[in-house]
């Protein structure tokens, strides 16, 4: 009984144990004006996302961020290099890109290489990149600033911010203040912009244009607005006063060269015999020249695929073979002449690709995929380009220049309207013999950004055409919404129904 009444044993401590919370990261005058900035900044982009969609709002907002975030890490002392600020002035050409097509597969792409650009650029402007910019693996940087920082740290950051202010020193008195001139400015502007709207028509046609808000909007732009507020200012005050991280230590090939040139050499000698049994039939698209017996819609998509598919296989085998072979410090010669014969064979056949579906273009004209298909295909061919040069000259930054021209090309895109150019191509060939018929349908599934050349048809000299054009835009229906949901195709597609309209009524 004695034995039965004896204390229990104190229980054993948790293992492992729990690790300590992350320190706060510092915040002061600086971090409290970021923050300011911050918060405004999404809760705009917030209201702008949800009530108008990816259009002007996002824009000018995205281009925001970007730009605050680059004023911030400057005024900690960072200072960006020039591949850095390249990579977010095209990042902001991207975001500010958003407000000029509606074609939204185009924009759901460039989303993403705003994302890969903008995160990328101040992670390196921040000198907070665990990769060599050059390689690669820098890539893998982007969603290191977004995930790892931007959203990993944002406890830390919230408890610097929520410290300082608490202070009560220089941070929370400037927070106080910039406070009470927002309190104080609230009704001044209210009272000012109604007496303006009333002395001008201009002025007040101009503030019709602002949204209206109400109970629904104000609680879900401060929801999502706090989400993005919290990912942006931690991911700006990561990078900007977080430790440098250690640079990731490169992995050495491990494979003998000649493991590595027997592979290589056996992928030559296949493209070597391949491209020289069917040398007359490829560079026949070179010239324009159909082989016998074929149709341009049998030559073109005959192996057009194959070849794309081929193309990103041999830059896959390029960076392996470099990548695995062992290195004395740098890859045999023997492998680099071999991984010169894949490229070399990877140009051409990129040519060919992009000289066969020319071809294509010509005789049927142009579509989104199409378009999207040829930039594809001279991207694969530039970052070709730019390995077999680092292939001999090993500190070329390639992936520098594989990045820029992408961002370039994206931006390019966007600002094109892939819409408005392949609406604008197929008129013009219609009206000018070189495409014997012209597809409607296909046209009138285009976004907005299609229907000024689509009017030009109205008065075809096939009364088929002109009907089913004016069908088309008799049917056609652009949304008129404020400034949140504004771009420029829309505007266009606008103008023109509304004219058409007038004409009708007249």
């Amino acid at each position: 009984m004695d034995e039965m009444k004896q204390p229990n044993p104190a229980p054993e401590s948790a293992w492992p144990p729990a690790p300590p919370p992350a320190p706060a990261l510092p915040a002061g005058r600086r971090e409290a004006g970021f923050a300011g900035a911050v918060l405004v900044i999404a809760l705009l982009m917030a209201n702008c996302v949800l009530m108008g969609g990816f259009q002007l709002g996002f824009a000018l907002t995205a281009a925001a961020s970007l730009i605050a975030g680059w004023v911030y890490l400057r005024s900690t002392g960072r200072r960006p290099g020039w591949y850095e600020n390249c990579l977010l002035g095209l990042s902001v050409a991207i975001a500010l890109g958003f407000a000029r097509a509606d074609d939204g597969f185009v924009k759901f792409i460039l989303l993403l290489f705003l994302l890969i650009g903008g995160n990328l650029g101040l992670c390196l402007a921040a000198g907070q990149n665990r990769r060599r910019s050059g390689s690669a693996a820098s890539v893998l940087d982007a969603p290191r600033a977004a995930w790892t920082l931007g959203i990993g740290r944002i406890s830390p950051a919230m408890r610097g911010l929520f410290s300082g202010l608490r202070a009560g020193g220089r941070c929370a008195k400037s927070a106080g203040a910039v406070l009470l001139g927002a309190v104080i400015a609230a009704p001044l502007l209210t009272i000012v912009i109604a007496l303006l709207a009333s002395a001008d028509a201009a002025f007040d046609s101009l503030m019709g244009m602002l949204p209206e808000f109400d109970l629904s909007q104000l609680v879900l732009t401060a929801i999502f607005g706090a989400l993005l507020f919290g990912w942006l200012y931690t991911r700006g005050v990561a990078l900007g006063r977080g430790e440098t991280p250690a640079a990731a230590e490169e992995t050495p090939g491990r494979l003998s060269p000649l493991t590595v040139n027997t592979v290589l050499g056996a992928v030559a000698a296949v493209y070597a015999v391949y491209l020289f049994s069917q040398l007359g039939y490829l560079s026949g698209g070179f010239a324009g020249i159909l082989p016998e017996g074929y149709t341009p819609a049998q030559y073109a998509r005959r192996g057009f695929f194959e070849l794309a598919v081929l193309c990103g296989i041999n830059l896959g085998i390029l960076a392996l073979g470099i990548g695995l072979v062992r290195k004395q410090p740098v890859a045999p010669r023997s492998t680099r002449v071999l991984c010169l014969v894949v490229g070399l064979a990877t140009l051409f056949l990129a040519a060919a690709e992009s000289a066969k579906m020319l071809l294509y273009i010509r005789a049927f004209g142009l579509t989104r995929l199409r378009v999207l298909t040829e930039v594809i295909t001279l991207w694969l061919g530039l970052t070709t380009l730019m390995v077999m040069i680092w292939l001999f000259a090993p500190k070329f930054p390639y992936m520098r220049a594989v990045m820029l021209s992408a961002m370039v090309l994206g931006c390019a895109v966007l600002w094109t309207d892939v819409d408005t150019l392949v609406a604008g191509y197929n008129v013009s060939a219609y009206q000018s013999g070189a495409l014997a018929e012209i597809d409607l349908d296909y046209l009138g599934s285009l976004s907005s950004g299609a229907l000024p050349a689509i009017a030009r048809l109205t008065e075809d000299a096939d009364p088929t055409v002109a009907s089913g054009a004016k069908a088309i835009l008799a049917n056609a229906y652009v949304p008129s919404g404020d400034l949140r949901s504004w771009n420029w195709a829309d505007s266009a597609a606008r103008s023109l129904l509304d004219g058409l309209s007038r004409e009708t009524a007249e």
